[in-house]
Order: C-alpha cells, then sequence, then structure tokens
C-alpha cells in the first residue's frame, strides 16, 4: 500500500536530517553545505502537505529544484551548495521510486 502524503512527508524529514549531518561532516566547505541542506530544508516546510504521496513529492522536488537551480554561495572554496540541495532532491526521488513500484 503507498504510503499517505503525510507519511512520505516523515520521510522526506528523515532525508533532510541524514543530510545535514553529512554537511555538518563534511571536510569540505561544511558551513557552506550546512546552509544549503539548511536552505532546502526551509523550502520543504513551505510546502502543504496534500493529495497523495506522489503529487506531494513531486511538489517538493519540483520546489528544491528551483531552488538548486539558483541557489550559490559565494563563501564557498569548493563548492556553492548547490550539489548538497541535488543530492536532497535525489535521495527524494530515489525514496519516491521505492514507493512507486
Amino acid at each position: 500500500m503507498a504510503p499517505s502524503a503525510e507519511e512520505f512527508r516523515s520521510r522526506i524529514m528523515t532525508i533532510m536530517a541524514d543530510r545535514q549531518a553529512a554537511a555538518s561532516a563534511s571536510p569540505y566547505d561544511w558551513k557552506v553545505c550546512v546552509g544549503a541542506v539548511s536552505a532546502a530544508q526551509g523550502e520543504f516546510e513551505k510546502i502543504a502537505v496534500a493529495g497523495t504521496a506522489h503529487e506531494y513529492a513531486t511538489a517538493v522536488i519540483a520546489c528544491l529544484e528551483r531552488l538548486r537551480d539558483t541557489y550559490y554561495d559565494p563563501d564557498g572554496e569548493y563548492t556553492s551548495g548547490r550539489s548538497d540541495i541535488g543530492t536532497v532532491v535525489e535521495k527524494i526521488r530515489e525514496a519516491l521510486k521505492s514507493v512507486s513500484q
């Protein structure tokens, strides 16, 4: 049985927590990485939990892709933070595929 939008939101929250921990442990530009994941979390929290899990996940992914495409932290020596947001998006896509099968 497919999860509800609320249940899928819990999965995304776990992904965000995992990525935040990974960003904090980054040996390069950890502040930039943490900031990028925090920005993704902020945008994610603005999205209303509605519809099916697939509809909700699609809305979250679209929002985070827009953020990724415009995000730039000039403080990074090795990263702008975009790749961290991209990783969050990919993890959400993977989670969505696992529930869609």
